[in-house]
């Protein structure tokens, strides 16, 4: 996760004789003396004062000084509560009077400073996985950051609270904190992905394209662009230009074999999610090729078989009961379907049983997925002494997961 790193300037502006109130000018130079226990008295004082309550420079003060308050909460924790939101509020009620922008720089400090913390309660929020808080603590830190001019800043809130509404599983504020990144010519694959996602489950393949043809516009070298909108392009039918695409991407990493070979595998999975399983054969055992032993495509080829073997029997249930050929030839179907799947099962265990303790439990849903396919696949074949081990298998990855 990127840290934001800001430093709040303090330093105080020249105090002017004559025309500030008294409780200003004492509120300054007990700031700048590091008294601020006696600078909250005299500013809390000046915020409400008739004489000084409609002035930039008193809530510039204001601002400071609860900032400085917040800097150090532990050592001032008599007076520090509630300092966030004091300090926002002080920033915003100087900017909105200071027409001459005569506190401008020095204000914008104070933005920063809580747009910064701000950031920080939304990290510790997403890091408990209090969603909802984070992504309304991002918004109070984006509406910050904008105010002093920090784009980039705004930029890592918006992030962070889409990441949050992944998480949250909530569509419409993946679209409300993405779709402004997009606009800033993010080159965040994350982005990109996930607004996809959303599109593509909503049916807008419209949407799905004009975002994907963005991706490949703001970031040319970006393989996983290509991919991106060669799935797009599929989504409407158009095989041609998804083709074209995917060989895109395939150039740019002729020179890494296992990213090319990686490549290869999203392919076939593209090519398999719109049932071109010609096509997704094809792209899996070219990955396989390029790299034999791997995960990706030898899971999703065993996948794919497997799941067209499911997609036969559900045809049969369909049939009536009459149809007794019908029957016969959709079972038989499934059967080699599944008979062909085993060998990529079997080389996608083996990967990941020759990962270190950590990649085996990254991988152990993976594992579980596996398994479970060779089980129901073993058992339908009648093939009993295999399905022994994974029966021994499955057990003993349950109670390790006890």
């Amino acid at each position: 996760m990127k840290k934001i790193a800001f430093m709040l300037a303090f330093a105080a502006m020249g105090l002017a004789a004559g025309a500030q109130s008294l409780m200003v000018q004492s509120a300054a130079s007990q700031m700048k003396k590091g008294y601020l226990n006696k600078a909250k008295e005299y500013i809390d004082k000046a915020c409400v004062h008739e004489d000084t309550k409609n002035d930039a420079k008193t809530w510039y003060y204001a601002g400071l000084i609860y900032s400085q308050i917040g800097n150090d909460a532990q050592k001032y924790k008599n007076i520090s509560e509630g300092w966030l939101e004091k300090a926002k509020e002080a920033a915003f009620r100087c900017k909105e009077l200071d027409t001459d922008k005569e506190f401008a720089e020095g204000n914008g400090n104070v933005f920063g400073f809580v747009g910064n913390e701000l950031y920080k309660q939304a990290v510790a929020a997403f890091n408990t996985q209090n969603w909802d808080n984070c992504m309304q603590l991002c918004e109070e830190s984006v509406r910050v950051f904008n105010e002093c001019g920090k784009k980039q800043y705004a930029s890592d809130s918006y992030l962070l609270a889409g990441r949050a509404a992944i998480y949250a599983k909530s569509n419409d504020n993946i679209k409300k904190y993405f779709k402004p990144l997009v606009r800033t010519k993010t080159k965040e694959n994350l982005v990109y992905r996930n607004l996809f996602n959303v599109y593509k489950s909503e049916g807008d393949t419209n949407e799905a394209v004009k975002l994907a043809q963005n991706y490949t516009k703001f970031c040319p070298d970006d393989y996983n662009a290509n991919m991106l909108l060669a799935e797009a392009y599929m989504l409407k039918g158009n095989m041609e230009q998804g083709n074209a695409e995917i060989q895109k991407a395939l150039e740019k990493t002729n020179d890494k074999p296992d990213v090319h070979a990686n490549l290869l595998a999203a392919a076939g999975a593209t090519k398999e999610s719109v049932e071109d399983y010609e096509g997704a054969e094809a792209s899996y055992k070219e990955s396989l090729k390029v790299l034999p032993n791997q995960f990706l495509a030898n899971f999703g080829l065993g996948k794919m078989l497997y799941n067209r073997g499911v997609s036969k029997l559900d045809a049969l249930e369909k049939l009536p009961l009459d149809d007794e050929e019908g029957a016969a030839l959709l079972n038989s179907q499934c059967m080699e379907l599944w008979r062909q799947s085993i060998p990529y099962f079997n080389s996608a265990i083996s990967y990941i049983d020759g990962m270190d303790a950590e990649g085996q439990g990254v991988n152990r849903q993976n594992l579980y997925h596996c398994l479970q396919a060779l089980k129901t696949v073993y058992a339908r074949l009648e093939m009993f002494d295999e399905l022994k081990v994974i029966n021994a298998r499955m057990d003993q990855l349950q109670k390790a997961a006890q």
